[in-house]
Parts: structure tokens; C-alpha cells; sequence
């Protein structure tokens, strides 16, 4: 046997421990800013009531509607990134750099003024005038928050490239406690800081972002080598921002797909009587949380399968896509025995022992049932399009869930709200069929597609009869 032969097996083990890594900390992440937004909410409703928290979440859900468009077109840096570390080519490097700065300027100077202006164009939509007027003050710093915000984007998209989230982890971590303080002293007032009221959490939240900007270009520059421009380079590569905008504006479309869905399903759902609008505002809080990992997989999915096409062979490439593949059957299964195991005792707890609270948690128990198929059938999906990402391909991810959810799942869940007269049970059956058929589509077009898919199911299946036996003893 050949000494310097690699044995396959190893190979997949390393590569599931190197993707883990990867992919661990960016899910604390999503936690921890998912921590700052339920701060935020929970502050300003006990502060200054419910009346106040509608009027500021309508600059709050434009802002990150906006955030996740841009986020997800300066992501199509990553994969250049990567490919640009392997290679070792600080020029490349350098070029890629100004190509993010330069994005980062043009998406502020179209996003920043169209939600500063937000109210006046909201006015004719419908949109209570009195809502919009009082949240005037915090949507307009949500507007200026908007420009570190997508700097903070960029470095957390290179520091991913660079296998390096950790950097980007202990930043958000140090930002989680100074945004409570902040909220408090800018919302309260505090001698001689006046009282701002809501706005004072925009105006916390504009603070808060430029700090961790700045933590974030210190530390980015201490973890990462010094790259260094190629002799009379252009300013701006603007060929190479084209290529990085054919793999960013997909995936700025997707992300905001993805998003448009949830909403619109809660926009429906708030049409539904009071027991369903409260069971599915719970599922969709648990789905939050659940998205985090599926998430967090697909950046990590991205980041090595860009690091392996690099190299010479397709052996590496092959030992990312069964890594991927393995570890989102891994979290799928565990996700779907999760809620349905837990799916009664929590909406028990959360809705507690009244007549109201025991109609919602029936429907609820269902609802977190249905969310636990979502995650099943989504974890692989998403995996399989952070592999295609990382080969430079947005597109093919993008058309599947554009035809996986508004093609299918909306119509389905539609039907069955409409039709069958299902209310909110209906609407997540219509996202589990969303997921279920963008996650076919998705795989099949993974090459060795066969292959992928055997390997999602066996893995599955062996899992699922672990998890039985272990459960029946």
C-alpha cells in the first residue's frame, strides 16, 4: 500500500470535525444576536407598552428585510475569499477587499435613505398613520444603523471565508450585555442623557454597531495575514465585482425569499382567531431558534467545499459533500425526535392551564410537530446549497427554493387554509411540502446526485433506528 496514500475514512472524519468547528460557533452567533432582538422587544414592551412595540417593529422588520438582501449579496465574496486563502495570493486578497468595501458603499447609499424615508413611503400602503409617526425617531436610526451593519456583514463574511468565526463570536458576545445597558440609559435617560424613549433602542443599536465594527476591523487584522495590493492594480476591480455579484445577488434573493415566506405566514396567520395566531407565533419563535444550526451548516458547507475545489483531485470535494450531507441527517433527525418529544410538555408551559391557553397549546403541539418535518426535510437541503455556493453556483439553490416554497408550498398551504379551511395547521403543512420539494430538487442537481441522496437517506435511516431503540429501551 502506497505510504503517502490518504485513507478515506479518516479523510471523512477530519472533514466532519473541520466543518463542526466551522459551523458551531457561527450558530452561537445566531444566538446571541438572536438574543439582542428579543432584548430589544422585551425592553420596549415593558417600558412603554405593546402600542410602542408595534410602532417601532415596523422599522425593525424593514430594516432586517433590507439587511438580509444586502448580507446575502456580500456573501458572494466568501467563496473568492476562501479560494483567494488557499491559494495564498495576498493580491487577490487585497483586490477582494476593495471589491467588499466598495459593495458595502454602493448597497448603504441605496438602502441607508430608503428607510430613512421609510415612513413617507409606507403612508399610502395602508399603515397606520399614528404607528408610523411615532416610530419616525427609531426607524431613522435603524436607517443610519444600516451602514456598520453591512460593514459587520463583510467581516463576518471573511472571517468565515478564513475558518476563523470565533473572532466574529467573541465581538457579539461582548456586544450582548452593552446593548442592554445602552437600551436602558438612552430609553430611560440618565443625567445628562435624555430620555429618548423607543428611539432610544434605535439609537442603542446604531451605538452598539459601530463599536463591534470597529472591534471587528481590529481583530480582523490581528487574525488574518497582511495583504498587500499587486503592483499598479486598478482601484477597483470591476470585473471581479461583477463575478462576485452574479454569486451575491442570488443569494440576497434567496435569503430574502426564504424570509418573505415566514412573513407572509405570519401576515396570514394574524387573519386566524387568537388560539392559532398564538400557537403559530410560537412555532415560529422555536423555528428561529432550529434555523440557527440549519444555517450555520450551510455557511461551513460553503466555506470547505470552496477550500476543496481549490486543490488539485475530487477526493476533497467528495469528503465535504458526505460531511455535509452526514451532519444535516444528523441534525434533522435529532431536530424532528426533539419536537416531537417536546412538542406537548412546551406549549404546556408556555400557554399554561386557562381555557385559552389550553385551545392554543392543542394547535401548537401540531404546529411543532410540523416544524420538527420542516427541519428534516430542510436540513439537507440547505447543506447541499452552502456545496453549490462553494462552488461558485447561487443560482441553482436559489430557482429550487423559488420553486420549492412560492411555486408549491404556497399554493399547498393556500389550498388547505382556504380550501380545507385548516387555518395555521395548514399554512406550516404547506412549508414542510416547501421544504420537502426544495430539498429534492436541491440534491438531485448535486453532482453525484444519486450518490448524495442514498447517502442522506441511509444515514437517516440508521439514525431515526438509534434514536427508536434508544427511546423503547
Amino acid at each position: 500500500m502506497d505510504a503517502n496514500a490518504i485513507d478515506p475514512t479518516r479523510a471523512r472524519s477530519d472533514e466532519w470535525r473541520a466543518m463542526l468547528r466551522l459551523a458551531l460557533p457561527i450558530t452561537l452567533i445566531a444566538f446571541v444576536n438572536m438574543g439582542m432582538s428579543i432584548t430589544d422587544t422585551v425592553m420596549v414592551s415593558a417600558l412603554f407598552g405593546p402600542e410602542a412595540l408595534a410602532a417601532v417593529a415596523i422599522g425593525s422588520d424593514l430594516q432586517s428585510i433590507a439587511f438580509y438582501l444586502c448580507a446575502g449579496v456580500i456573501a458572494g465574496i466568501g467563496p473568492f475569499y476562501t479560494a483567494a486563502l488557499a491559494r495564498a495570493r495576498g493580491g487577490d486578497r487585497a483586490r477582494l477587499d476593495r471589491i467588499g468595501r466598495a459593495l458595502v458603499l454602493l448597497l448603504g447609499a441605496i438602502v441607508v435613505p430608503s428607510i430613512w424615508f421609510a415612513p413617507h413611503w409606507l403612508a399610502p400602503l395602508g399603515l397606520q398613520p399614528d404607528l408610523l409617526e411615532r416610530g419616525q425617531g427609531y426607524t431613522r436610526s435603524m436607517a443610519l444603523t444600516m451602514a456598520p451593519m453591512l460593514g459587520i456583514a463583510l467581516y463576518r463574511t471573511i472571517l468565515t471565508a478564513a475558518e476563523q468565526p470565533r473572532v466574529f463570536l467573541k465581538v457579539t458576545l461582548c456586544m450582548l450585555p452593552l446593548n442592554a445597558v445602552a437600551n436602558y440609559v438612552l430609553m430611560t435617560g440618565l443625567d445628562p442623557i435624555p430620555a429618548l424613549g423607543p428611539t432610544g433602542a434605535g439609537v442603542s443599536s446604531l451605538l452598539v454597531a459601530l463599536a463591534s465594527l470597529a472591534m471587528l476591523i481590529v481583530s480582523a487584522r490581528r487574525a488574518l495575514p497582511t495583504a498587500r495590493p499587486a503592483d499598479g492594480e486598478p482601484a477597483l476591480d470591476w470585473r471581479g465585482m461583477a463575478a462576485v455579484l452574479r454569486v451575491g445577488i442570488p443569494i440576497g434573493i434567496t435569503m430574502t425569499a426564504e424570509t418573505g415566506v415566514f412573513l407572509g405566514a405570519t401576515l396570514y396567520a394574524a387573519t386566524l382567531g387568537a388560539a392559532e395566531v398564538a400557537a403559530h407565533t410560537l412555532t415560529l419563535r422555536m423555528a428561529g431558534l432550529a434555523y440557527a444550526g440549519s444555517a450555520a451548516l450551510l455557511q461551513a458547507a460553503t466555506v470547505r467545499m470552496a477550500r476543496a475545489v481549490t486543490g488539485p483531485g475530487a477526493d476533497a470535494s467528495r469528503a465535504v459533500q458526505r460531511a455535509a450531507l452526514g451532519l444535516a441527517a444528523a441534525g434533522g433527525v435529532t431536530l424532528l425526535a426533539l419536537l416531537i418529544l417536546s412538542a406537548r410538555p412546551l406549549a404546556s408551559a408556555f400557554f399554561g392551564s386557562g381555557a385559552a391557553g389550553v385551545a392554543a397549546a392543542e394547535i401548537a403541539v401540531g404546529l411543532l410537530m410540523l416544524l420538527g418535518l420542516v427541519q428534516f426535510a430542510g436540513y439537507p437541503g440547505l447543506a447541499a446549497s452552502g456545496l453549490f455556493r462553494g462552488r461558485k453556483d447561487s443560482r441553482t439553490p436559489m430557482v429550487c427554493m423559488l420553486i420549492g416554497y412560492w411555486l408549491v408550498g404556497v399554493p399547498v398551504a393556500l389550498v388547505l387554509c382556504e380550501g380545507w379551511t385548516l387555518g395555521a395547521r395548514g399554512l406550516w403543512i404547506g412549508l414542510a411540502t416547501g421544504a420537502c420539494v426544495t430539498t429534492a430538487l436541491t440534491l438531485v442537481r448535486l453532482p453525484d446526485s444519486h450518490a448524495a441522496v442514498g447517502a442522506v437517506a441511509r444515514r437517516a435511516r440508521r439514525l431515526w433506528r438509534r434514536g427508536l431503540r434508544a427511546a423503547t429501551g
